[in-house]
């Protein structure tokens, strides 16, 4: 597996090559800015020669200096070794030469000789070892003002120049290399300082165990960005903390509900065969057993529901539903056990919900078994609907024994009874608000409980519009 750069080394890295790159960039401004003004200075000086030479030809004096001093005129150009002049008379006549590096001069077009020389007017070449150079040339005459023409070519050779540039881009590589080195050394000291209390940060992370998920981070000393992600991590420890403490009690209280019937079971069976028994005690032993693991069977159930809603795999078949026939349904579906128990089923409102029909009948069959279950005998179970402008809210309400604010929190959860003494664990696993809760986010919508005084409503929220499962 090919190894990871550190965070701290890649920020070093890629400030390092932002450096060498804003360096690279400067240089090349610098370097092409700086040949410029000495090629804009060496024709400024070339073109200043061609002007200094026909006024010193135009001297009455200078046609016999080119024949008896030529090396005047080079003296004219300071001197200098790479200067080359060439005067010819217009029929091609070769007046003087000076050209001690016998370089190939070009042929530049000659200005007019009042035509005041400019850098459009010069000629660039390369000599034969690779130097640049330059020409210009110009009409002239020898002695005023009735002198002969002449055609004086001016040229010079820059190899001088040409080194002076190398070794100012060699400096520029060197600076650019220098600064990118020392900014990956203060880079990676900046970073590596700028990292602290992220690397704090992963020394207290890594101190967080199963055993302690009530261990919070501390952001003292940390920049914003940091903070902020700390904060997101406590959140999230808090909401790590608060899922395992309900999966410890939800595997306890599984426990529990799956140890009840099969002890059951396993106790009656061995009292059956501890000596032998009359047909019918084993055929009671077995309706028995039956029951048991029906009940079982009814617990199974639910808790694949549960788990295929939790894993958003039941797939729902939303359908446009009267609301006021599914209402009379379930208090039809519930009137005789109503009825054993005293209590009248009212069934009111009307509409259409689109809602999966199974799952609908299925979370309103809980309410309602739920309310006839606790309701206080001769009461009243009120089965309404309302609409509030964005939703449809089925309720189901009842007479009963009021409870505490911290049962009602917990009502809709997994195995949790109102009965702490679970005396009607026969008949209920703790598992339908559970399922009520369940089937509501499949639909998008919520389960929601409120107390008035001994009056106990449950409501269901169900979206007007059709959309995917939540």
């Amino acid at each position: 597996m090919t190894p990871r750069l550190s965070l701290g080394a890649r920020l070093a890295v890629l400030f390092a090559a932002v450096v060498a790159v804003a360096s690279s960039a400067l240089g090349f401004y610098l370097y092409h800015s700086f040949a410029g003004q000495l090629e804009w200075r060496d024709d400024v000086q070339l073109l200043g020669k061609l002007r200094q030479l026909r006024q010193q030809l135009a001297d009455a004096a200078t046609p016999e200096l080119l024949l008896t001093r030529p090396q005047y005129l080079r003296d004219t150009m300071s001197g200098e070794s790479n200067a080359l002049i060439e005067v010819r008379a217009p029929d091609g006549e070769v007046l003087l030469t000076i050209n001690p590096r016998r370089e190939a001069l070009p042929a530049p077009a000659p200005l007019a000789e009042n035509e005041e020389p400019t850098p459009t007017a010069l000629v660039r070449w390369r000599t034969r070892d690779g130097s640049p150079a330059a020409a210009v040339a110009g009409v002239a005459r020898l002695g005023q003002p009735d002198g002969r023409p002449v055609v004086i070519t001016v040229a010079r050779a820059y190899p001088d120049r040409e080194a002076l540039l190398a070794a100012y881009r060699w400096r520029i590589g060197l600076a650019a290399t220098a600064a990118a080195l020392l900014a990956a050394l203060l880079s990676t000291w900046v970073v590596w300082r700028a990292l602290a209390p992220l690397r704090r940060l992963s020394r207290e992370a890594g101190d967080i165990t199963v055993n302690r998920l009530s261990t919070r981070l501390v952001d003292r000393d940390a920049p914003p960005e940091i903070a902020r992600l700390i904060a997101a991590l406590n959140t999230m420890l808090a909401r790590l903390e608060d899922g395992f403490a309900r999966l410890s009690q939800f595997a306890a209280d599984l426990a529990h509900e799956f140890r009840t019937p099969v002890g059951n079971l396993l106790g009656q069976s061995q009292v059956m065969l501890a000596r032998p028994r009359p047909e019918a005690e084993y055929q009671a032993l077995l309706e028995s057993n039956i029951e048991e693991l029906e009940r079982l069977a009814r617990m199974i159930d639910n808790m694949l529901f549960l788990a295929r809603a939790d894993h958003a795999g039941q797939a729902l078949d939303r359908q446009p539903l009267s609301i006021a026939a599914e209402l009379t349904r379930q208090a039809e579906y519930f009137e005789g056990v109503a009825e054993e128990r005293g209590l009248t089923l009212l069934a009111q409102g009307d509409g259409t919900l689109w809602a999966d029909p199974a799952l609908l009948r299925r979370a309103l069959g809980n309410l309602v078994a739920n309310a006839v279950r606790h309701a206080t005998p001769g009461s009243t179970i009120r089965l309404a609907a309302a609409h509030d402008g964005n939703a449809w809210n089925l309720m189901v309400e009842n007479d009963g024994a009021p409870l505490p604010e911290d049962v009602l929190a917990r009502l809709f959860d997994r195995f949790y009874r109102a009965d702490t003494a679970r005396s009607d664990s026969a008949r209920s696993n703790g598992l339908g608000l559970a399922i009520v809760r369940s089937i509501m986010a499949l639909h998008g919508g919520q389960a929601q409980v409120a107390q008035a005084g001994s009056r106990l409503r449950f409501t269901l929220t169900f979206p007007d519009a059709p959309g995917p499962a939540a």
